[in-house]
């Protein structure tokens, strides 16, 4: 899936400007000590988190590399308001091909109707739902029409009409990013879990420019699915769910960062209900709690020592796995266990692992240094 490979390299780069733009920030005095360690543990750990997915993905021939002319695009695609996050499209509507097969004028006269409906969709709804309309008189096929002109009727209310022109967009053209990023949210809002899923699974196998995955976020789509197949109270939801301990863990950082920390922590309830015998949920459950408990609400602090006892029964399934050494040497860290960190370390420099995720957050929070300042 390169788009969604692109997308990951994009998050990175977008995190690691963010890293310094952060450093700078607190160096000038715009940030109080406080802040600046919190933002900074979050960022570091999500940009420790993108590497890690890329190395999962890439192969050990192709390291990942840097791309800053994209570094942009995520900071000025960013949706701010979740109610307002299907008007972003506007600014994007008309930039790519038309669909239909109109020659001539006639298809000068679609696309200059498409690129005005595009530019009143924030401000002129209904205007641009009659300029839809009248393209879908003359190209009655064509696949940006009909999913913007579905997308205007989802925000009006009108839900039933608007999976009709959807459907009708997708059936026209699959490969149309626009159409499965709105389908899947009319089919999320009413339910339909496994339309959404395949949507967003289609969606992930398209060339789709960068703003598209950026709308998927403002839209919450990825976290909503997470959270719509995992907690439905029913035994065994996780394997049934078919989803990865990766995918659960990704949402549930996304909830961190948007401080959802109650809804992330329902996610990893069903993990340890579950499966807290599988090393991946007892690892990725443990370093969550651990970064809760050292930089969340006060109420949270007790978390650490659960935090420690599950990366401890991570390594007695298996004592050289890489993750839980190094989360676990942070973890006792925290709670001042310097000798344990220490340790913790020094056996996963032993292993020679060659994890670039896990080194960039050895390195970008100065654990060894820490460790080695204890007193």
């Amino acid at each position: 899936m390169a788009d969604l490979e692109t997308t990951r390299r994009e998050e990175r780069d977008f995190l690691l400007a963010s890293l310094d733009d952060l450093d700078a920030e607190f160096e000038a005095g715009d940030l109080d000590e406080a802040d600046y360690l919190a933002l900074r543990s979050d960022y570091v750990s999500r940009a420790a988190a993108a590497i890690r997915a890329l190395e999962r993905a890439t192969p050990p021939s192709a390291p990942p590399r840097r791309s800053w002319s994209r570094v942009a695009l995520w900071t000025l695609l960013i949706v701010v308001v979740s109610g307002l996050a299907g008007l972003l499209v506007a600014e994007f509507s008309g930039s790519r091909a038309v669909g239909g097969t109109i020659t001539g004028s006639a298809r000068q006269s679609v696309r200059q109707q498409l690129f005005e409906a595009g530019q009143l969709l924030g401000t002129e709804p209904d205007r641009a739902m009659e300029l839809y309309d009248a393209v879908l008189q003359e190209a009655p096929s064509n696949a940006e029409a009909l999913a913007y002109r579905g997308w205007l009727s989802k925000l009006e209310g009108d839900v039933e009409t608007a999976g009709d022109f959807l459907e009708r967009s997708v059936l026209a053209d699959p490969t149309y990013p626009d159409a499965r990023v709105f389908a899947a949210v009319v089919a999320l809002d009413a339910g339909d879990i496994d339309a959404a899923t395949a949507h967003l699974a289609a969606l992930d196998d398209l060339d789709a420019p960068p703003f598209i995955e950026q709308l998927v976020q403002g839209q919450g789509l990825r976290v909503r699915l997470v959270e719509a197949r995992l907690l439905t109270g029913e035994p065994d939801a996780f394997a049934a769910s078919g989803l990865t301990v990766g995918e659960v863990a990704r949402a549930a950082d996304t909830l961190l960062t948007d401080s959802e920390i109650r809804r992330a922590l329902a996610l990893y309830d069903v993990l340890l209900t579950e499966a807290r015998d599988d090393i991946e949920v007892a690892t990725e459950a443990g370093w969550f709690l651990g970064r809760i408990a050292f930089s969340g609400p006060p109420e949270l602090e007790e978390s650490m020592a659960t935090a420690e006892d599950l990366l401890t029964e991570a390594l007695d399934i298996d004592p050289a796995y890489p993750p839980a050494l190094v989360y676990r040497a942070f973890v006792r860290l925290w709670q001042g266990d310097f000798a344990g960190g220490q340790a913790d370390l020094d056996a996963f420099d032993a292993l020679d692992a060659g994890r670039d995720d896990l080194e960039f957050l050895i390195d970008e929070t100065g654990l060894r240094d820490d460790l080695a300042a204890a007193p």
